[in-house]
């Protein structure tokens, strides 16, 4: 019985040594990294530093830094800019500026992509830029109206870009004085004034001198706005500021000015209207082929019947002009007139103008019309038996006899404006006098706000900055500059816009 209980007791001992060198065990494994790490820490720290010479990864050698190379920008593109004298295709004009046959065609390709058409019309305005050292095609600009350019240019490696884009303008007053040697029309061409400029001059002062009897040595100097595109490619004269003629001991002078309905018109020193206030006929005529009458045979209908105008005989697509300033009343069909245009005058007139074979562009209901201003065509519209135009008047909504109508209308510058018109004039008066005789001059206007500019006609009214050139013009580096170049006249911005 003894026996069996020392053998319990041995293996209970047994079985707690085991535990005890087992936990001894697992507690050394447990210590012995952590007295390895702090030793062999304890041992880098007192090794000597590291000396300068080791490569450390990660260090910036600053015995060579490596220079960038210098970029030199392209040279600025040669800018040769022209009125083309010819409706072409594009790819012929890009030949005749270097390209091949195929490339040629590929920027007409382009083009026409933004532009709707592969051709170059007459009378646009292209630009092409060239590389100075190669004169190899870079890009080119062309003008498709006043408004929208196409802009094509070339990235190397067959790659280009086409797109539409704005034309954007500058306004600048334009100062001209010169002394006529022969007749006006010569010198002003010889000045390079706009021919809507021209008309406008002759329409203001016909009725107290025309302009094509001035004498010799009479003394033109007038102020115009101008609006010039940035790149310099168009340019349009957009109206009269001030103008003064000398000639015999007298001056003509005429002062843009807007009336109390925003209207510009030019008037003289006292703030009368200048120029014809009315039209005596809308067109030039044949003959009146049917006068006014509140009977006659109707060549169509066949009966009796009033004939509320008079049929003014002309050739087809004559120009129509409105007899006055007034409003369009309507613009359309009308019936038995055909395409017909009504225009509202003041005190109580009404100008009617029938079977027109087409109604000018712009020309609407509530649009502003000056007398002289091109509203149609002639033609034969509606009940009409030939190319004519039908005439008349209402006058407080009864028809009269238009061949013995006055339309004219006394405009003054009002008494509530007139100390602004004075000021304005005051000025002018001041600019022009500082104009030496012979070419565009620089001026100064002090004046911070302006009255407005007038012009007539829009006749020869755009040009382009570039002259005219023949076929080779392309293949020259070269710019012909004018003699007398127009300068702005600068201390304002002295145009209403």
């Amino acid at each position: 019985m003894l026996r069996g209980k020392n053998i319990i007791h041995w293996r209970r001992t047994f079985v707690a040594m085991v535990v005890a060198v087992c936990a001894t065990a697992g507690s050394v494994r447990l210590l012995v990294p952590d007295l390895m790490l702090s030793h062999i820490f304890a041992v880098r720290e007192t090794e000597p530093a590291v000396t300068a010479d080791v490569d450390v990864a990660g260090r910036l050698d600053t015995d060579f830094i490596p220079q960038n190379p210098i970029v030199r920008p392209a040279p600025e593109p040669v800018t040769i800019t022209l009125s083309l004298d010819h409706t072409r295709p594009a790819s012929t004009y890009l030949q005749e500026a270097g390209l091949d046959g195929d490339t040629a065609r590929r920027w007409e390709a382009y083009f026409d992509a933004a532009a709707g058409g592969r051709n170059f019309e007459k009378g646009h305005s292209l630009t092409i830029l060239k590389d100075p050292e190669t004169g190899d095609l870079r890009g080119l600009r062309y003008n498709l109206d006043d408004r929208i350019a196409v802009s094509e240019q070339t990235y190397g490696a067959g790659v280009f870009r086409s797109s539409q884009e704005l034309i954007r303008y500058v306004f600048r007053p334009v100062a001209v004085s010169f002394k006529l040697r022969s007749n006006f029309l010569q010198d002003a061409g010889r000045q390079d004034l706009p021919r809507s400029i021209i008309d406008t001059l002759d329409y203001a002062f016909r009725n107290d001198q025309p302009l094509s009897s001035l004498p010799r040595g009479s003394n033109i100097k007038l102020i115009y706005q101008e609006k010039v595109s940035r790149d310099g490619s168009a340019r349009f004269a957009t109206g009269i500021q001030a103008a003064s003629i000398s000639f015999g001991g007298k001056t003509l002078t005429a002062f843009a000015f807007r009336d109390e309905n925003g209207e510009p018109r030019l008037y003289d020193g006292d703030g009368v209207a200048l120029g014809p206030q009315a039209l005596l006929m809308p067109v030039n005529f044949d003959r009146v082929s049917s006068e006014f009458s509140l009977r006659r045979y109707h060549p169509i209908l066949h009966e009796y019947r009033a004939h509320e105008g008079v049929d003014l005989a002309a050739r087809f697509g004559a120009p129509v002009k409105a007899v006055a300033d007034g409003q369009v009343e309507s613009a359309g069909w009308c019936g038995g007139l055909g395409r017909c245009v009504r225009i509202r005058h003041e005190g109580g007139i009404v100008s009617i103008y029938g079977h027109l074979s087409r109604i000018a562009d712009g020309i609407r209901e509530g649009s502003t019309v000056r007398v002289g201003q091109f509203i149609g065509e002639v033609g034969s519209s509606g009940l009409s038996t030939g190319p004519h135009l039908h005439y008349a008047i209402e006058k407080d909504g009864q028809y009269v006899n238009p061949l013995n109508q006055d339309l004219g209308v006394n405009h003054r510058v009002s008494p509530r404006l007139r100390a602004l018109f004075d000021r304005f004039k005051q000025d002018y008066l001041t600019a022009l006098n500082h104009l030496p005789t012979g070419g565009h001059f620089t001026v100064a206007l002090p004046s911070a706000s302006a009255a407005g500019n007038v012009v007539i006609s829009t006749a020869g009214a755009s040009r382009s900055s570039g002259s005219r050139v023949a076929r080779h013009a392309f293949s020259a580096i070269a710019r012909v500059e004018h003699t007398a170049v127009a300068m702005p006249i600068s201390g304002r911005a002295s145009i209403m816009r």
